[in-house]
């Protein structure tokens, strides 16, 4: 089911940015980090939907793409059903020798009518950090429609103790009713994973 769904979403923006080149991620190692899971769920919505839940499926559309529309390798921070610790996860991406690291993660808020994507880098970031968080923070926010939160810098651990560029995506509100409902949609969740991955491409200078 998850290749059918990859396909629709491929056949629907594959004509996303037709003057890019057109060489592809060949040879580049990409870490995706899907946060929390196992007995650490992250942010929980409104009807019980769990953010580690969301982040994995998308973390594998996100792989998908990166492996077969890229070529790229990639390496996954933790298993489907498990929790890593967070210095597992840079050490992972680190001794794998990653150039870029994508921590994937969806948001929480009291207000329950918050919604919006955001995309952040450490404070101190290198200029690629911040064009990988530009690039994928445009994507997602141009074609989710969900509101443009903004290019931001935070002081995550993932973030500071990578030695490669790296970013973590909020790509939504969990705690927004109708945000959750479309999170617990396979093809919505493959959607986010599709704009992460061209926003990964632009970051490149590559057709996604």
């Amino acid at each position: 089911m998850n290749n059918l769904i990859a396909l629709s979403i491929c056949l629907l923006l594959s004509a996303v940015s037709p003057n890019q080149a057109s060489q592809d991620l060949s040879g580049r190692k990409i870490v995706v980090d899907p946060g929390h899971g196992g007995n650490n769920p992250g942010a929980v919505g409104p009807t019980g939907l769990k953010e580690s839940d969301a982040n994995w499926r998308v973390a594998e559309g996100l792989k998908y793409y990166l492996e077969t529309r890229g070529n790229a390798k990639v390496l996954m921070t933790r298993p489907a059903n498990q929790d890593a610790s967070l210095s597992s996860r840079t050490a992972k991406a680190n001794s794998w020798g990653a150039e870029r690291f994508i921590s994937v993660h969806h948001n929480a808020a009291s207000n329950p009518n918050w919604n919006g994507v955001e995309t952040y880098s450490a404070p101190n970031a290198s200029w690629a950090s911040r064009d990988l968080r530009n690039k994928i923070q445009d994507r997602l926010a141009g074609g989710l429609g969900t509101g443009d939160l903004g290019a931001k810098t935070a002081n995550f651990y993932v973030l500071r103790n990578t030695n490669m560029p790296a970013v973590l995506v909020e790509a939504g509100f969990v705690t927004n009713r109708y945000q959750e409902a479309r999170l617990k949609d396979p093809e919505y969740n493959w959607k986010e994973a599709w704009y992460i991955y061209a926003g990964i491409a632009d970051h490149y200078n590559v057709k996604p």
